[in-house]
This record gives C-alpha cells, sequence and structure tokens, in this order.
C-alpha cells in the first residue's frame, strides 16, 4: 500500500502519484499508520483527536473498532492457553492457602506457651540425656552434657516441689534469680519469636586451715590441700544436692567435716555465681542442759550424743561455722528436727572445757494445754506424744523448735471409740517466748456429783420398795426400770426386783432395808457415753422382830453407767466378780 505524506491519504500499490496534490507517493511504513484515520476522508489524526481535521467526521467509531480488534486478540491468546494459565492460578491459590496454613501452625507451634509446655514435659522426665539437648549454658566454661546434668535430675526427681517451682517460673522471661530461666533468642523461620532454656551453674570455694585434708564431693576426690590455707575451686557445677566429704589425720585419729549442701534456687551465690563453703576444724566440747527430755544431739546431720533426762555430758566433735548442730527428739511415737540451734563453737572449744562453765542451753518450745478431759493422750503432728490422767500434773510439752507448725489434739481412745478435740495449730515463730497456750477440749464428761445424784436417787427409791408399806406396782416398777439401759430388759433390773425388792418384801422377818450411796471412789470414761464407776453401797436390814439391824458396806468395783436420752442409766454392775464386801469400820 503506498500513502501520501502530504495528504496523508491512501493509495492502491498500482498507483504512483497523488490525486490531490500531485506529490508522488511512497511506501506505508508501520509508524506512520500509527495515528488516528478518519474512515471517510483517510487523513490521518491525532490519536486523541475526536473528530477528523479535514472532514469533521467522528473519529470514535474508528477507536472502538480498534479497541475491539485488540481485544479479540488478547481473549484469542487467552483461549489458546487457557488450561495453562488455569492451572497456574490453580497453583498460585493452593501455595497462598498452604502458606497461610504454614504461617498458622507456625504462630502456635512456636508460640511463647507452646515453647514453654515443650520445656516443662522435658522437665517432668527427669532424663540427663534428653534434657542436654534442649538446655544451654549461662556460662561459656559450662558444656551441657547428660553425665554433669545427672545432678539436677536426680534433685529434681527427688523434690518435686522444687521441681513444680523452676517449671512454673518458666513464664517469667530473663529471670535471672532462678536457677532455670526463659531467655528471648533470635527468630524461627525470621516470623516467630525463638526461646533458649538457660540453666545457670555455681561454683564452690571450699576453705580449710588443714594440711593433708582430702576432699570428696560426692563420692567424687576433688584433691588433698598441701597447707594450712587452702581452697578447692569447684565448677562449674548444676543445681542439685552435694555432699562434701573432708577427712584428715588428727592427733592419731582420723577425723571427718562432712556438710550436705542443697544448692539450689540461687540460694547464698554472691554476683558471680560462686558460695564459699568453711572446712576450718575447730574441736569443742561441752555439757548439755535442757527442757528436752530426751533425743539425738546432730551435727550436720550425725549423732554426736545422746540426751537423757534432759541432760549429755561431754558432748564433742569437729566444728565449723557452717555445721548446723541440731536435736532429733523423740517423743512418745513422735520425731521432731529442730531448727538448727543457736551455736557458737568458739564458745566451747576443747581447750577451754569446764563442767562448771563449758553447758550449753538448747532453747526449746513449750505448748501449754488446757483441757476438760480427765485422761487422754496429746497428740503432736498426728503422732502420739504424751499420755495423762487425772492425777498426772503436765504443765507444757517440751518440743524442739521448728521451722514447721505444730499440730495439736487430745484423743481419748476407748475399746469401740474415740473421742478427739479440735486441733489447734501453733506456729513456732508467732510466740515471743516461746510458750503457747492451747484448749483441747473434748465432748464434755458426766460431772461426778451427777453420777453420785443419780445413785442416791436409786438407792433411796430402792429403799423404800423393799418396805412393803410402800407401792411397788406398775407404775414403781417403770420407775425403777428407768434407772437401767434396756429397761425392764436389763439383768440387773431384774435382778434388783426379783433378788432384792421381792425377797425383802415378802419376808416375814426384814421388815425393810435402807439403802444408802456411801462413795463414788472412781469415775473412769470408757466411751463418748459409757463410764466404768466405783462405788460403795450400805445396805442396813432392818427386822420386825427384835433382831438388830445388820448394816453392811458393799463394792461394785467396776459398774458400767452410760449416758442416754440426757439421763444417766446403769447397764451393768460388775458381776460377782467385781462385787464386794468391805468392812464397816471403814466408815463408821
Amino acid at each position: 500500500m503506498k500513502y501520501c505524506n502530504h495528504c496523508k491519504k491512501e493509495y492502491s500499490d498500482d498507483h504512483n502519484f497523488c490525486e490531490v496534490c500531485g506529490k508522488k507517493l511512497v511506501e506505508k511504513t508501520e509508524s506512520q499508520s500509527k495515528g488516528n484515520i478518519c474512515p471517510n476522508c483517510g487523513k490521518e489524526n491525532q490519536t486523541t483527536a475526536r473528530f477528523c481535521e479535514s472532514c469533521g467526521t467522528s473519529l470514535q467509531a474508528s477507536s472502538k473498532a480498534k479497541e475491539k480488534k485488540e481485544t479479540s486478540k488478547v481473549l484469542t491468546a487467552y483461549y489458546k492457553h487457557k488450561k495453562l494459565y488455569n492451572t497456574l492460578l490453580a497453583g498460585l491459590v493452593v501455595l497462598l492457602i498452604v502458606s497461610v496454613g504454614l504461617y498458622k501452625y507456625g504462630e502456635h507451634y512456636y508460640s511463647k506457651e507452646q515453647q514453654i509446655e515443650r520445656y516443662q514435659k522435658i522437665l517432668a522426665k527427669n532424663d540427663p540425656e534428653e534434657l542436654a539437648e534442649t538446655v544451654v549454658s549461662s556460662d561459656k566454661n559450662f558444656k551441657p552434657k547428660a553425665d554433669n546434668l545427672s545432678t539436677f535430675t536426680n534433685y529434681t526427681k527427688d523434690n518435686k516441689d522444687y521441681s513444680n517451682y523452676i517449671s512454673e517460673n518458666l513464664q517469667n522471661i530473663n529471670d535471672k534469680s532462678q536457677d532455670l530461666y526463659l531467655k528471648k533468642d533470635g527468630k524461627y523461620f525470621f516470623l516467630f519469636d525463638k526461646y533458649d532454656l538457660v540453666l545457670q551453674p555455681f561454683y564452690l570455694d571450699v576453705n580449710t586451715n588443714v594440711e593433708n585434708m582430702q576432699l570428696k564431693v560426692n563420692d567424687k576426690d576433688q584433691g588433698t590441700s598441701d597447707n594450712e590455707d587452702y581452697t578447692w575451686k569447684l565448677g562449674p557445677l548444676v543445681p542439685g544436692a552435694y555432699q562434701l566429704d573432708g577427712s584428715f589425720q588428727s592427733n592419731g585419729q582420723e577425723e571427718e567435716i562432712e556438710q550436705k549442701v542443697d544448692q539450689v534456687n540461687r540460694e547464698g551465690l554472691e554476683d558471680d555465681s560462686s558460695r564459699e563453703l568453711s572446712f576450718a576444724a575447730k574441736k569443742v566440747k561441752f555439757d548439755v542442759d535442757s527442757d528436752i527430755s530426751s533425743g539425738e544431739l546432730l551435727f550436720n546431720g550425725q549423732s554426736v550424743g545422746t540426751i537423757k533426762d534432759g541432760k549429755l555430758e561431754g558432748a564433742g566433735f569437729i566444728w565449723n561455722e557452717d555445721g548446723n548442730l541440731q536435736i532429733k527428739q523423740e517423743l512418745g511415737d513422735l520425731e521432731l528436727l529442730s531448727t538448727p540451734l543457736d551455736f557458737d563453737g568458739d564458745e566451747y572449744l576443747e581447750k577451754d572445757y569446764s563442767q562448771d562453765q563449758s553447758i550449753f542451753q538448747p532453747e526449746s518450745f513449750h505448748i501449754v494445754p488446757d483441757t476438760n478431759a480427765t485422761s487422754g493422750d496429746f497428740y503432736i503432728n498426728d503422732k502420739k506424744a504424751e499420755t495423762f490422767d487425772k492425777e498426772d500434773d503436765i504443765y507444757s510439752i517440751d518440743v524442739v523448735p521448728t521451722q514447721k507448725p505444730y499440730k495439736v489434739q487430745l484423743k481419748q481412745s476407748f475399746e469401740d471409740e474415740e473421742i478427739n478435740s479440735d486441733t489447734e495449730t501453733v506456729e513456732p515463730t508467732d510466740y515471743v517466748d516461746s510458750t503457747a497456750y492451747v484448749t483441747l477440749d473434748v465432748e464434755e464428761e458426766i460431772d461426778e456429783f451427777d453420777i453420785e445424784s443419780r445413785l442416791d436417787d436409786l438407792y433411796f427409791d430402792v429403799s423404800d420398795y423393799t418396805d412393803e408399806d410402800f407401792d411397788f406396782e406398775d407404775e414403781e416398777t417403770k420407775s425403777l426400770a428407768g434407772y437401767f439401759s434396756g429397761g425392764t430388759d436389763n439383768e440387773e433390773f431384774i435382778d434388783f426386783k426379783d433378788n432384792f425388792i421381792g425377797p425383802s418384801r415378802k419376808s416375814d422377818k426384814k421388815d425393810y432395808v435402807v439403802c444408802y450411796l456411801q462413795e463414788v471412789e472412781d469415775v473412769t470414761r470408757t466411751g463418748e457415753n459409757s463410764y466404768d464407776v466405783q462405788y460403795v453401797v450400805n445396805y442396813d436390814t432392818y427386822y420386825d422382830d427384835d433382831t438388830d439391824h445388820n448394816n453392811q458396806y458393799f463394792r461394785y468395783k467396776k459398774a458400767n453407767l452410760v449416758v442416754e436420752d440426757e439421763n444417766i442409766r446403769i447397764k451393768d454392775l460388775g458381776g460377782a466378780d467385781n462385787f464386794e464386801e468391805v468392812a464397816a469400820s471403814d466408815y463408821e
């Protein structure tokens, strides 16, 4: 196709000159067709023109046709590659869904709470190998391994309170006051916070003033001191229990200094995570004078003497300032271990020993009970400590001071039942004078006066019933039965009625018998509503003739009385083996 550059008009290839201007035609190039061509006159216009510059014809129809043609090309290309495009689109959607799912999973899995929970589960297993793969150290000199973590895992296994404590405290990030803590350290996949489980080891500086002392820690040899101012520097060590044993020769004898250290919760550590222990040797000797009646005197858990009747003479041992002197007290079934006693070995050195001056009086705690019971057992922490009855004068129960509270109770044990007071809890630290007064009342006992009154009434009525001048019909029989447990079925009632009252009323010789309670000698509670009573009755028999009256005294040694419906009744008078005549001279 040919084209006039002057008139901007297109011609067929068989034309050589423009019919309008006579200019020579040229071949039409791609660049020459880029304008907006008028469909009427063929003039090329600006692409933004809406009407032809030559003839005024609207150019919008041409533009729309062109756009339609271009759109048709795009759709043709789309339909030609439709399967490929759909596959790519589906792949993008799947990739988006998977990416979102993985992010949500990672957001949960790597959340602070989930990381803490996984660490807590590992700690609960007490497995040093698994812990070694998990924990990191705050000390560059310590490399977590199964063999050097076993002391820690053994301790957590044996001490559940400690294990639970460190596990719960993982919630506190960067809490360096704990043996284990969580530290935020970087990101997982550049997205999620990463938390490390950090273990803080410690160091021990063990000092001694003894040359040639051999030190062992948890049965592992740590070497021997070579002078009298020697320090073993031990560590880094993991939190846990450590048994330190120092042995040396002194005056031809093998001496030992030992100490058990539970190094947990960063207690006693300096800022550099070190702790000093003294294995300096001092020989002490003293006598003990104590309110504690019996027990073992312990130094660092080892017995150094036995306290008997509050006394111990010549207690001696190697003393060091970090050691603990305690008393393990045995009182009845109760065993108590005192808090460390206030003891300064420098005041009781063996070289200064004197029986007049070297007397150690350990502090004690006094529990003073007040009770309405006449007998029973005092229990402390559910263990029987002391037994008393109404003839004893127990003013206080003397026990060693402890950090834990004393739970005090009175129990009365009988053949078929037990009566207990309320439990009183005594916190030793609440009492400045080391004395606690406790009330241990039990279910109220029957007063001896009430028993005397009841027996008085019984024998007064029996006196009347033996006299045939008084009625003893159904009403009186029912009244008499009211004094006995089980009423008319009680064997003691039947015996009174048939073998004592009846014969007396029918006798041609006996007039009546004056029955009188002489004395209640003893009352022993045998149950919540049961009592054994020993008493003496005066039976004075009068006759119809001139026979002198017969005045006799009889003792019921084991009469059993019970409380029923708030009334005292006789259950059993003890039988023939518990019935005896006593001399009238004892009472006249």
